[in-house]
């Protein structure tokens, strides 16, 4: 039973799209089980799953990029590790449908209102 982990135990929330997901996800899930009564349900979800498609988005447009320069004082090792944005088409699809998806979800809950 030791050899089984928790497989949240390795996520780490580093970036702010990562956190974005997390909380897009866990209010979805609190909308979905019907805890969060006092907002309405359909523009809740669409708003949260919004969240989570853009957080997903910029996770991937935002990849592990490495670069090789001289070694030097400031970095020994000679290598630069980095997350700069880099547009994917995938990255940029996800960042439209969260876009979309908050949209549709402000229009109906201006409907509601």
């Amino acid at each position: 039973m030791s050899n089984l982990s928790n497989p949240l135990s390795n996520l780490i929330l580093d970036y702010w799209y990562k956190v974005l997901m997390v909380v897009g996800l866990f209010v979805f899930l609190l909308a979905g089980l019907g805890l969060l009564s006092a907002f309405p349900i359909a523009p809740t979800v669409l708003i949260s799953s919004s969240l989570f498609f853009i957080g997903l988005g910029e996770w991937v447009n935002h990849p592990l990029q490495v670069e090789f320069v001289e070694a030097n004082a400031y970095h020994p090792a000679g290598k630069l590790t980095g997350y700069p944005r880099n547009n994917q088409p995938l990255g940029v699809f996800f960042d439209v449908l969260g876009g979309a998806l908050i949209g549709y979800g402000i229009y109906r809950l201006f409907l509601i209102l």
